[in-house]
């Protein structure tokens, strides 16, 4: 008997061995849109959340809510970043405009506002969750900050991380997180944290920083729902939230577990157990 499709076509009729077979009468699965489809949309989110913040706790923020360079060294700090993009743009051949547009196409980057975006849906009420300032993302290596609102703990997360097919791509990183703990942790220029009820600017040093990692399903899956705009949490946000935060889970117990430390960073660690639960508990089992 020959394979049927759901419109009970018979395409194996008449087949014999050896035949060539005409695959255009098969129905193929629709490739998801690049992931650069989506950067309006998360454009669009990512000022909402600026706008919501800045409304909460002041001038801290950019339009695309990054954590603001602010402060005596910020404008020598700009031009140094400004001064790296001229030089990478010239050794690509590119205009500094070219090097930056492609560097927003990036997966990557996308990945890192769609999981900015995913955390604040989820967690907004107990933490402030954003991107480290530029010169951090450069100088640092921190690419998102997580605050709780409640203790002023602070952790960082490395997020530019998009594996292949059927792969997040965690295990490229997991060796630079490994060295940048064993050195003490990350250090942030421009770092946020809580002073009572009110956010402050300060730069922070022995903070723990964790990689996050998704794979390009995972990431289609996810833009294609952060792109409906709905204040509910979909199912594939509830898996991906729930897959980071359990990688993070697994990552806070093994540095915890690791004696040779910064004792500062130990201690941050220690801190930050509260607010992981939190986190947890914000998991839905289906």
């Amino acid at each position: 008997m020959g394979f049927e499709n759901s419109s009970n076509i018979n395409y194996s009729a008449g087949i014999k061995p050896g035949m060539k077979i005409d695959l255009s009468k098969f129905d193929k699965a629709p490739k998801a849109p690049k992931p650069e489809t989506y950067l309006p949309v998360l454009d669009k989110l990512s000022g909402k959340q600026a706008e919501r913040l800045q409304a909460e706790y002041g001038d801290f923020f950019t339009p695309e809510a990054q954590v603001k360079m602010i402060g005596p060294d910020a404008q020598a700090d700009l031009d140094l970043i400004a001064a790296k993009e001229s030089g990478w743009a010239h050794d690509a051949g590119k205009t500094v405009e070219q090097l930056a547009s492609d560097r927003e196409k990036n997966p990557a980057s996308i990945a890192e506002v769609a999981a900015t975006l995913l955390f604040d849906k989820v967690l907004k009420d107990d933490f402030i969750i954003v991107r480290a300032s530029v010169y951090d993302d450069y100088e640092n290596g921190a690419d998102q900050i997580i605050i709780d609102k409640k203790t002023g703990a602070v952790i960082c997360g490395l997020d530019d991380v998009v594996g292949h097919l059927g792969d997040d791509g965690g295990e490229k990183k997991k060796g630079k997180i490994d060295r940048k703990m064993e050195k003490g942790g990350a250090s942030i220029k421009y770092g946020l944290t809580m002073e009572g009820n009110k956010l402050a600017q300060r730069s922070l040093r022995h903070i723990p920083i964790f990689y996050f990692s998704l794979s390009k399903e995972e990431l289609d899956g996810l833009l294609k729902s952060l792109a409906a705009e709905d204040d509910s949490q979909s199912a594939i946000e509830n898996k991906t939230y729930a897959k980071l935060v359990n990688s993070l889970s697994a990552q806070v117990a093994e540095y915890s577990a690791n004696s040779s430390l910064h004792p500062q960073l130990k201690n941050n660690l220690h801190n930050f157990a509260p607010s992981l639960s939190k986190m947890q508990s914000r998991i839905v089992t289906i």
